[in-house]
């Protein structure tokens, strides 16, 4: 059965602001545009320092984005989209302005995820997922999980979980457990990802800290949020918040963990 995805993909821009490089990898849904940019140095591997952008966007294509590191507005872009460009104008805070322009990189090619399912006793297994880029099979992911979602509910998420500027895939199989691969530029192919981001429910993600958040809910009894963050290669806990009991007495928790101690499962 072929999978839906939640979210259209994001698009990944190249390009230049006044004379400096830059990366962008934007997302669009309805109005509503976010995602971030970093600029690019020659020669550099290191991994892109991302600086949040969110805005809007009209039906003619024009489009504003804010930019904010750390929380704080730090500049502003308004150009438009046309075809695989996007150009305009950056101002900061002050009232400087410089153009940019950007072209979308890694055209689409009609992915097309197909999971391999079986029914054996009134259990269903995803025994794994085949992938098409240009209704070619490119890959095929084996796996072994149990289903407890509906089978026409059963979608996959391309969100970054890396920071690395691709769509990373991450299956749903039930409520608050999911399955990850992660988007390998240089192979061009999904790897395993790591094992300290399997019991994450990723429900939004943070660019510019390379930080995953994670919501949970008891219905009216409590709520929270786990922070995680991405460094070398692997998730770690770095804040725990949860808010318990009726409104009018409600009990707040939160703790805060150093990177320096992260417990993060192995590979």
């Amino acid at each position: 059965m072929t999978l839906s995805a939640v979210r259209k993909p994001p698009t990944r821009y190249e390009g230049t602001l006044s004379n400096k490089r830059i990366l962008m990898v934007l997302s669009q849904e309805g109005t509503t545009v976010e995602g971030a940019y970093a600029y690019m140095k020659q020669g550099a591997h290191d991994a892109p320092r991302w600086i949040d952008l969110s805005g809007t966007a009209n039906a003619a294509g024009g489009v504003t984005l804010v930019e904010k590191f750390k929380d704080k507005v730090t500049g502003q872009f308004d150009g438009k989209i046309a075809g695989n460009i996007f150009s305009g104008t950056w101002r900061s805070p002050d009232g400087k302005s410089l153009e940019f322009t950007a072209t979308a990189v890694g055209a689409a090619d009609n992915l097309r995820i197909v999971a391999r399912v079986a029914s054996t006793g009134g259990d269903t297994k995803l025994k794994g997922l085949d992938i098409y880029r240009d209704q070619k099979l490119t890959q095929s992911i084996p796996a072994d999980a149990n289903i407890f979602t509906s089978l026409s509910n059963l979608h996959y998420d391309n969100r970054d979980l890396n920071f690395d500027g691709y769509p990373d895939l991450a299956v749903p199989v039930e409520n608050g457990e999911q399955l990850y691969w992660l988007y390998d530029q240089a192979q061009h192919r999904y790897v395993d990802a790591p094992a300290s981001l399997r019991d994450i429910n990723v429900t939004h993600t943070r660019y510019s800290t390379d930080e995953i958040y994670e919501e949970y809910s008891g219905g009216s009894k409590y709520k929270g949020m786990n922070v995680y963050k991405y460094t070398d290669g692997k998730y770690c806990l770095i804040e725990e918040n949860m808010v318990s009991g009726d409104p009018e007495k409600a009990k707040i928790s939160k703790k805060k963990y150093p990177v320096s101690q992260c417990k993060a499962k192995e590979d």
